[in-house]
């Protein structure tokens, strides 16, 4: 019995011998500049955010965060860069819930990675409404004018998107169904190339984060018809919400910005980011940047957020399914 305890003993020091470098290693991340990929092009609300966290996190973590923008596929390409990076914590995702929630039920024939199994949910950064927006041009004054313009000239109103299959897309699919007119879609690589085209005339209306066009609106370069969340937003109180119009009152869309890492990334990093993010989100500073103009700062848990992915693909799944959006790029 006591060999059998003395060998014990000694495999038990073996063991910690063993673990105590890689738990050093966990708590001492990031030890290495680390890159966060943005997949959609520089100016528009994604990137803004992602620049955001890189700038904090470096100050905090006295480690370089730099933001990668890598664009096409409609935020597909990039996604996929971050699916199949190294699970190290070094290479990390700030994206919306085009490319983790609606892309992989468009783009069935292209999209490669897994939105459950590819990933591991760091934190639901923020939320906020899509707003209709429209060229000054445009005769119409409120969503159910524009409706009756798109009657009245079917085929001819060109409306943008930030990409091909995402929430500003599926929005302008919803009211083409539920108003049951002809419009047409113009996918753009971002909501900034969209927006430029919406401000040179070229398209006619645009559904959009309200981040990225707030100082578009402000300048009275377009017109804001809607908010597409079920209630206004505090930062536009006079604008009335989609649903709020007859035939529209199923009519709901907003944008969330998530930050992932590789699926099987370390638990100690995730929560290490995490508890990180939390922090910043809840600085003065930070809020005053983005609260005025709309956007909701969450910081939800990495359980919380991963409960969020899964209940978004259930409920744009059923929105694909009963709007008969197919999309292609």
């Amino acid at each position: 019995m006591l060999v059998n305890g003395r060998t014990a003993a000694l495999a038990l020091a073996a063991g910690l011998l063993v673990t105590v470098p890689s738990w050093a290693q966990k708590v001492s991340y990031p030890t290495k500049p680390v890159r966060i990929v943005s997949p959609f092009a520089p100016g528009g609300g994604s990137d803004l955010m992602a620049r955001t966290l890189a700038l904090e996190f470096t100050k905090d973590l006295k480690e370089t965060f730099i933001v990668d923008n890598r664009t096409g596929g409609n935020g597909n390409i990039g996604t996929d860069i971050v699916a199949r990076a190294a699970p190290d914590g070094y290479t990390l995702l700030l994206t919306t819930n085009a490319t983790i929630v609606i892309n992989p039920q468009l783009f069935t024939k292209v999209v490669t990675y897994d939105p459950v199994k590819d990933f591991s949910p760091i934190s639901l950064v923020a939320s906020q409404p899509f707003v209709l927006v429209v060229h000054p041009s445009v005769t119409a004054k409120s969503v159910p004018e524009l409706i009756a313009l798109a009657r009245a000239k079917p085929g001819t109103l060109n409306y943008a998107s930030s990409g091909a299959g995402g929430g500003a897309h599926l929005a302008g699919e919803m009211l083409k169904t539920f108003g049951g007119v002809e419009i047409t879609h113009v996918p753009y690589k971002g909501s900034n190339p969209g927006l430029t085209a919406l401000v040179g005339g070229q398209v006619q209306f645009m559904f959009v984060a309200v981040l990225a066009v707030m100082p578009l609106i402000e300048q009275n370069k377009v017109r804001a018809l809607a908010v597409t969340t079920v209630k206004r937003n505090p930062a536009l109180p006079n604008l009335p919400a989609v649903n709020e119009f007859p035939g529209l009152e199923q009519f709901e869309s907003d944008l969330w910005y998530g930050l992932l890492a590789p699926g099987k990334t370390d638990a100690a990093v995730i929560d290490k980011l995490y508890n990180q993010t939390k922090v910043i989100l809840s600085r003065s500073d930070v809020k005053s940047r983005f609260e005025p103009s709309g956007t909701v700062l969450v910081g939800s848990s990495p359980k919380e957020f991963a409960g969020t992915i899964r209940k978004d693909i259930a409920k744009w799944g059923n929105v694909i399914k009963v709007a008969k959006v197919t999309a292609e790029y």
